[in-house]
C-alpha cells in the first residue's frame, strides 16, 4: 500500500510511519520543516508540505492509496485544526484518496 503521512515527524505520526513500514507499506512522510526529516527512517520518502494547504494535499496524495493526518495545532492555535481538516478534505476529494485522521 502507498501511504502519505502528514505530521510524520511528530509523536503520533512517527509511530504511524513505523507501523506502516513494519507492515511493508511504501510511505511518503510529510513534514512542514525539512530539517525534521532526519528523525525518520531512511527508507521513507521525506517530502515537505503542509496539510493546511490544499495544493500540498493534492500533490502529496495523488497516486496514493491512503492519506493519514497525524497533525495537531500548536498550543493556543486549536482553531487551526478546522482549517487543516478542511484543506485535507478538499485535497483528497480532488484525488479520490481515502483519508484517516488520527491523533
Amino acid at each position: 500500500m502507498r501511504i502519505t503521512v502528514f505530521g510524520a515527524a511528530g509523536n503520533v505520526g512517527s509511530r504511524v510511519v513505523t507501523e506502516a513500514l513494519a507492515r511493508g507499506h511504501h510511505v511518503i512522510a510529510v513534514v512542514r520543516d525539512p530539517a525534521r526529516g532526519h528523525t525518520l527512517p531512511a527508507v521513507v520518502e521525506v517530502r515537505a508540505g503542509d496539510a493546511a494547504h490544499v495544493a500540498d494535499v493534492v500533490e502529496l496524495s495523488t497516486g496514493q492509496d491512503v492519506v493519514i493526518s497525524a497533525t495537531r495545532p500548536a498550543p493556543g492555535r486549536e482553531p487551526d485544526l478546522v482549517t487543516t481538516t478542511e484543506a485535507l478534505l478538499a485535497g483528497v476529494v480532488r484525488t479520490g484518496v481515502r483519508l484517516l485522521l488520527v491523533g
